[in-house]
């Protein structure tokens, strides 16, 4: 039988995300020789020189007949002017304007951090003031080996959670196995509670959650999305812990038409107390003494006679010792937990909740 995983089970009375201009330069055009392969000017002479010898008369000079001497002198190679063929300069390579410096690249989004992946430590009163839109793990200050389960509604809380209670402690149902959807249903009816009402806070050990988890495997037993996810969440915290020290997981809802937000403090308060029990030796064993020896078999029976009510299973003692110390030291909310529901007045159970606290 494993030790504690109680919760509270009494309902309430109230149920309660350009371009470049380019500038080309104009060809440049230069004068000079002839480019190879243009045959060069050659000078061109032109005239004759022209002599009329061997004809002289004297005494008879330029009148009719004349000595004529022409000459068409040659005043020298003229130079004729070089034609200079114009040369076509290839156009310089174009220059693209310079591009505006360059938007330094995207860094890559990092992966991320485990770290923002872990629960956050909060104490009690954050805890208490803790509204959660969706269902989200927490973990407490104040003891770190204790996570606490925020659900959204009661109806949330009991489609994930439902199915391990029933294993763990619910009176009448079977501790070797886990309850198909059609049973779970069953069991909630006979009980006369919805889904939401049959719990309205958890706390389970981690050896109780490894053996819900085992068991469903070894049957084949489909878990709901809302287990499945539960049972990431006890795998994040049990890698939180360190091997071989136990761990608690509990849970609670927001206020609601079945909870007021006194209601779910007290709740909150009676499974924080199951925490303690549940990781703290010296404190543990403290309670299993008071119970033991300074209760008389009379006041054990009236409070396991009310826990039988509240469906507990009364054989498991264990879970008698750990309720007893959650409803008469951890439950200040009259609606769960009064003197009247084990039969005594407040004189009998503040000597009772002194027992209980004595070193």
């Amino acid at each position: 039988m494993p030790e504690d995983d109680a919760t509270i089970r009494h309902s309430p009375a109230t149920d309660p995300g350009r371009s470049s201009r380019v500038q080309v330069a104009p060809p440049r055009v230069e004068w000079g020789s002839a480019p190879a392969g243009v045959p060069a000017a050659k000078p061109v002479r032109r005239g004759a020189a022209w002599m009329l010898g061997g004809v002289a008369l004297a005494g008879f000079v330029a009148v009719g007949l004349g000595a004529w001497w022409v000459v068409l002198a040659p005043v020298g190679p003229p130079v004729v002017p070089v034609v200079a063929v114009p040369v076509v300069v290839a156009p310089a390579p174009v220059q693209a304007e310079a591009p505006p410096p360059a938007l330094p690249a995207a860094l890559p989004v990092p992966p991320a951090s485990r770290l923002a992946a872990l629960p956050p430590l909060l104490e009690e009163a954050a805890l208490r003031d803790h509204r959660a839109d969706a269902p989200v793990l927490l973990r407490l200050a104040e003891n770190p080996a204790v996570f606490l389960i925020d659900f959204p509604t009661l109806e949330a809380q009991g489609a994930a959670m439902n199915r391990i209670a029933a294993l763990v402690e619910k009176a009448g149902l079977p501790r070797d196995r886990v309850l198909g959807e059609a049973e779970m249903a069953a069991a909630i009816a006979r009980a006369g509670d919805s889904a939401a009402t049959f719990y309205y806070g958890h706390n389970y050990r981690g050896t109780d959650l490894q053996r819900f988890f085992d068991l469903a495997r070894r049957d084949a037993v489909a878990l709901s999305p809302g287990e499945a996810w539960v049972e990431a969440q006890y795998r994040l915290a049990r890698g939180l812990v360190p091997a071989g020290q136990e761990m608690v997981l509990l849970s609670i809802a927001a206020p609601g038409p079945l909870m007021d937000a006194t209601g779910r403090a007290s709740i909150l308060r009676h499974e924080l107390s199951h925490g303690r029990f549940g990781t703290d030796p010296a404190y543990a064993a403290g309670i299993r003494q008071a119970w033991r020896q300074r209760l008389t078999e009379a006041e054990r029976a009236a409070i396991r006679d009310f826990l039988g009510r509240e469906g507990y299973d009364m054989a498991d003692e264990e879970l008698m010792i750990n309720e007893a110390q959650a409803y008469l030291l951890h439950t200040p909310d009259p609606r769960f937990f009064t003197p009247a529901h084990i039969g005594m007045d407040e004189a009998q159970v503040e000597r009772l909740r002194g027992l209980l606290r004595q070193p």
